[in-house]
């Protein structure tokens, strides 16, 4: 099985992004000292998934025994990188923890409607795109390396 444990994403409050991602995950969060005394991390419900904040600002960086947390002196508001979590709350109540920690969410198609998901922007800066189980159970029936090379060929044929 190849799955991944745990993503790490930037945050201006990362105890309060904690707080909330754990809310939608149906879990908990808690300190995280190695990334820095202002980190946190939320868990899923069932501990399968584990999301550490840190403070933005913060990169990880090829240290002299292991990877370290460096502060580079740059503040990114937008970032290269998202993540997709399939929880098990419905995308109404997704949106509505959204909504109340002033973030904003909205429902989105992608691929002009292969799946459907729900874009909650941390602090409106780092998207984490939430499927409730219905999308999960789309997204895992249509994107797939069998159905992505099908949609690679009929880009090629077009």
């Amino acid at each position: 099985m190849t799955a991944i444990a745990h993503a790490s994403i930037p945050a201006d409050d990362p105890k309060r992004a904690a707080e909330v991602l754990a809310e939608i995950m149906s879990g908990e969060a808690m300190p995280f000292p190695p990334g820095g005394k202002d980190s946190w991390m939320a868990w899923s419900g069932d501990g399968a998934v584990e999301l550490e904040i840190s403070r933005r600002g913060l990169a990880m960086t090829y240290g002299k025994d292991q990877a370290e947390w460096r502060d580079d002196g740059v503040s990114r508001r937008l970032s290269e990188t998202h993540i997709a979590l399939c929880v098990g709350r419905p995308a109404a109540e997704v949106m509505e923890i959204a909504r109340k920690a002033g973030w904003p969410a909205r429902h989105c198609e992608r691929g002009g409607g292969i799946f459907s998901l729900t874009e909650v922007w941390i602090e409106g800066a780092f998207m984490v795109e939430v499927l409730d189980p219905a999308q999960t159970a789309v997204y895992r029936e249509r994107v797939t390396p069998q159905t992505w090379k099908r949609f690679l060929r009929e880009m090629q044929a077009a």
